[in-house]
C-alpha cells in the first residue's frame, strides 16, 4: 500500500496537463516569461516524481489474485477531463488573476484528495498507452478503476492485479 507522499504524488500528476496549459494562456495573455517557466517546470518535476513512483509501485507492490466479476471500459473520463478541465483552464482571462489564491486553493485541494477514497483516472498514465477500466470483484466492491495496458474484453481475463490505493489496481501482465 502506497504511503502518503505516493498518493500525493499520483494526484498532483493527474493536473500536469493543466500546468502546460496554464503556461501557453499566461503567455499568450499577458507576454511573459517567468510564470510560464515556472508552470513548465512544475510540471515537469511533478511528471518527473510521478513517473518515478509509479515505476517503482509496478516493480515492488506485490500481486495478488482477483476474482473480477464484471468489467467495463472506463476511457470515457478522458473526455470529460478535457471538457471540465482544459477547456474551460484554456480560456481563462488572466487580466484578474491572482496567482496567491489560486495556489492556496490548489494547495488545499492537493492535501485532501490523497485523504479520500478515491480513483482517479491519471491522464499521464493514458498519454502512456495505459487505458482504464472499472471492474467489480466478488470480495463485494464493484467500483475498483483497473488500470492496464492490455484491451479487456472479458473479466476471466483479469487474475491477479498489483493493489496501488484502495480502489486503484493495476493488470498484472503486460502487452
Amino acid at each position: 500500500m502506497p504511503n502518503f507522499l505516493q498518493k500525493l504524488i499520483y494526484n498532483l500528476s493527474t493536473v500536469v496537463p493543466l500546468f502546460f496549459i496554464f503556461s501557453i494562456v499566461w503567455f499568450f495573455q499577458k507576454h511573459t516569461f517567468c510564470i510560464p517557466i515556472i508552470a513548465v517546470v512544475l510540471g515537469i518535476a511533478i511528471g518527473s516524481m510521478f513517473k518515478a513512483s509509479f515505476a517503482y509501485g509496478k516493480r515492488n507492490i506485490p500481486l495478488i489474485d482477483i476474482n473480477v466479476t464484471n468489467i467495463s471500459p472506463y476511457d470515457g473520463w478522458l473526455v470529460i477531463y478535457i471538457i471540465t478541465y482544459m477547456l474551460p483552464f484554456a480560456s481563462i482571462i488572466l487580466k484578474d488573476f491572482n496567482v496567491i489564491i489560486c495556489a492556496f486553493i490548489a494547495a488545499v485541494l492537493a492535501f485532501i484528495a490523497p485523504l479520500v477514497n478515491t480513483a482517479i483516472p491519471n491522464p499521464l498514465l493514458f498519454i502512456k498507452g495505459y487505458h482504464f477500466y472499472k471492474i467489480g470483484a466478488e470480495n463485494g466492491i464493484s467500483e475498483y478503476v483497473l488500470i492496464s495496458k492490455r484491451k479487456l474484453r472479458r473479466s476471466s481475463d483479469i487474475r491477479r492485479v498489483k493493489r496501488i490505493f484502495e480502489f486503484l489496481l493495476l493488470d498484472s501482465k503486460e502487452k
